[in-house]
């Protein structure tokens, strides 16, 4: 893992033309390569020798001092700040209106790109181009018991858009050391008073108790890629839903990547992502110990990480969003530009709702119904029987009932 921090390097205006007809270039998500949308040309996203492999930066003494990051994107852009939802969209300087990505608000207003940002250390490109995009939500529309059937409809024609959100990533190595108490069952045999048919009664029955001990040991592991989203835009528990992202398939960053595309800026800073690295890091440590701990059961564990070879960078992944309307409500969804999981929210049928809770009153009901005509036919055969048994020993020569 390098300590090195990254040179600052000015941001700067890139050309993507195409070498046959001189159109602009994009970058195409289901051929991973620069397309010219003019003349159909294709070529792969060039990489310098100084971008062969991805940077891990030391965290330590980023957090110290920030002087030594690498600042902007490297190509030219324009931000785009909604005033609905704070979303600060960074969009290629010919793009003179928009909407808000993620609410799809009109209320954006153009701003200069802030300088100061870090420059992302690599990117996962999108695998998911526009065509697939639309088709994986209006499939995901589709579905669900109490969807309405409408739905698909009205709110399937929406604009997606496509764009790469901006995340942290931590390594570090931990070690734990843990102590708890363990339990191990046995069982005793207790005479309890329990009732039967009116009458007190003594049973024996089997208890389970536990035995306590203390007991202690030690875990280390090692942390690669843990994720930490850098976004305030969006709902996060519907972007938490469309993990996991592939990290092995970061790409050294390249500004061309962002040709066609647009991106956010970071909202969330290294030094208020890391806390919230470190909790998932102590989380994963504290589950890896309480597999560890010997017993039947255990409880008051105690768990102590220290860390150490702690590096990150600034990634950006790809997200389909959008908002859609149906019935003057607001709903948001989330597709994974890479994998293609979809998550989002969706309106309730009522009527569904309705019509299945009437059903499964009827199928209880009936359930019912048929369940006492059966005992009551048994309590029936049961009389049958006992009167017929009077009568033998009355009349022992009754023939045998069939």
């Amino acid at each position: 893992m390098s300590t090195i921090e990254p040179t600052p390097v000015a941001a700067q205006s890139e050309s993507y033309a195409c070498p046959k007809c001189g159109g602009k270039m994009n970058f195409d998500a289901a051929q991973s390569m620069l397309l010219c949308p003019f003349c159909g040309y294709t070529m792969p996203v060039p990489q310098t020798q100084q971008q062969v492999t991805i940077a891990e930066h030391d965290l330590e003494s980023a957090l110290k001092d920030t002087s030594g990051k690498a600042l902007g994107y490297g190509t030219q852009l324009k931000s785009i700040k909604c005033q609905s939802c704070g979303a600060v969209l960074n969009v290629e300087p010919n793009i003179t209106s928009t909407k808000c990505s993620f609410c799809g608000s009109n209320q954006v207003l153009e701003q200069q790109v802030d300088p100061n940002l870090y420059r992302p250390e690599s990117v996962v490109p999108f695998a998911v181009d526009d065509i697939r995009a639309h088709n994986l939500f209006r499939d995901w529309l589709s579905r669900g018991l109490f969807t309405p059937n409408n739905l698909k409809r009205e709110g399937g024609g929406q604009k997606l858009r496509g764009v790469y959100l901006p995340f942290w990533t931590f390594d570090a190595h931990a070690e734990s050391d843990w102590r708890a108490e363990s339990g191990d069952h046995y069982y005793e045999t207790e005479w309890v008073s329990v009732t039967r048919d009116g009458k007190t009664v003594r049973e024996q029955r089997q208890v389970q108790k536990t035995r306590w001990y203390w007991t202690s040991g030690h875990h280390a592991g090692d942390y690669d890629d843990v994720l930490v989203y850098a976004t305030r835009s969006i709902p996060t528990n519907i972007l938490q839903k469309i993990y996991p992202y592939d990290t092995r398939q970061l790409q050294p960053y390249q500004p061309q990547y962002l040709s066609g595309w647009s991106a956010e800026s970071y909202q969330i800073p290294l030094a208020e992502a890391w806390p919230l690295g470190r909790d998932i890091i102590y989380l994963h440590e504290r589950s890896a110990c309480d597999g560890e701990v010997p017993g039947d059961t255990h409880r008051n564990l105690n768990v102590s990480t220290q860390l150490s070879d702690l590096t990150f960078k600034h990634v950006l992944l790809p997200v389909w969003v959008a908002s859609y309307r149906y019935r003057d409500k607001t709903f948001r969804f989330m597709i994974n530009g890479q994998s293609g999981r979809v998550e989002g929210e969706k309106p309730i049928s009522w009527i569904k709702v309705t019509i299945a809770v009437i059903l499964a009153i009827v199928v209880i009901g009936l359930a019912i119904y048929l369940f006492s005509q059966m005992e009551s036919a048994q309590s029936g055969e049961l009389l049958l029987w006992q009167e017929y048994a009077m009568l033998q020993l009355q009349a022992p020569s009754l023939p045998l009932l069939m």
